[in-house]
Formats: structure tokens, sequence, C-alpha cells
């Protein structure tokens, strides 16, 4: 089955405090994330860390959940 491409509001809802892998990204003339399709998602930071690390193309990470108290990611 292909995978439905969304937009940043549909993810955020779809897949709460979930880190995303996103791919086919659709960017604003501004370089904001518009829309694109989640490859991939998890609780876990890591495991989105290491498809990132073995995909070859352009792709975007983004947690759909408010860091922790004092913590910032930087992606």
């Amino acid at each position: 089955m292909k995978q439905k491409r969304l937009t940043i509001d549909e993810m955020v809802q779809q897949y709460p405090d979930q880190w995303l892998f996103i791919v086919d990204c659709e960017h604003s003339a501004s370089t904001e994330l518009i829309s694109g399709i989640v490859a991939v998602h998890s609780s876990s930071r890591e495991a989105i860390k290491k498809v990132s690390a073995e995909y070859k193309g352009g792709a975007a990470i983004r947690y759909t959940g408010k860091p922790p108290e004092g913590r910032l990611y930087l992606l």
C-alpha cells in the first residue's frame, strides 16, 4: 500500500509524541516543511537516527511532541 502524503498538522494528529522520518518533502519558499510522506515513526529517537543513517536522498526528521523540560533538539 502506498503511503499517503500528510501535512505537518496531520502528522502531529496521527503520530502524537513520535519521532518521524519524512521523505518526499515539500517545503515553502522559506524552507519550512509543509508536507511529506512518513516513512518511519517511532517513540525512539535512536530508531529514527538508524534509519536516517542508511537513507540516501532528501528527508526530514520531526518530533511531534514537546521536548522534555530543559531539553531542546536541533535537527
